[in-house]
């Protein structure tokens, strides 16, 4: 038995399009992922989807150029949700801690020499140190205004209560 035969074949952008759910924020991509982006097929190579659909909505991403989720969703295609981002302002724009962080909290540890909790925020080749303090939580408000302070790019923290 043959094949059928089709006279119309999805364009590109078709393909692309039909993966995606808009939600009223983000848009989600509903295709393959690897660790949490987007993959899409084009030309013949893997491809980025958030770059993808930044291209096509705001044009074409210098070589070597990174993206920042500024929405802290690897899934999310929006280009309104998506800037241009250096190394650094990439890093600044972190929403939660290291996975090998023993607090669970970004930029605290307990340094066991001192009997404290510490604060700390990594500039570059500089580290900027806070405390110590003896409550995890008022470790957690120094590195909340460490990063408030050095860090313009650091987005969920200015959504933060201290």
């Amino acid at each position: 038995m043959d094949p059928p035969i089709r006279n119309h074949r999805a364009s590109d952008q078709e393909r692309f399009w039909e993966k995606v759910n808009k939600t009223d924020s983000c848009w989600i991509w509903t295709g393959a992922t690897h660790k949490g982006y987007g993959i899409f097929r084009l030309n013949g190579a893997a491809r980025l989807a958030h770059r993808v659909a930044y291209a096509w909505e705001r044009g074409e991403i210098p070589e070597g150029a990174q993206l920042d989720h500024m929405c802290h969703n690897r899934s999310c295609i929006n280009p309104e949700h998506i800037r241009f981002a250096d190394w650094e302002t990439n890093g600044q724009n972190r929403a939660r801690a290291n996975k090998n962080s023993k607090t669970g909290i970004r930029g605290v540890y307990w340094n066991k020499g001192r009997n404290g909790w510490f604060a700390a925020i990594t500039l570059g080749p500089d580290v900027i140190r806070r405390g110590p303090f003896e409550e995890l939580g008022d470790a957690e408000k120094a590195a909340i205004e460490l990063r408030r302070e050095h860090m313009p790019f650091s987005l969920m923290d200015r959504k933060k209560v201290s």
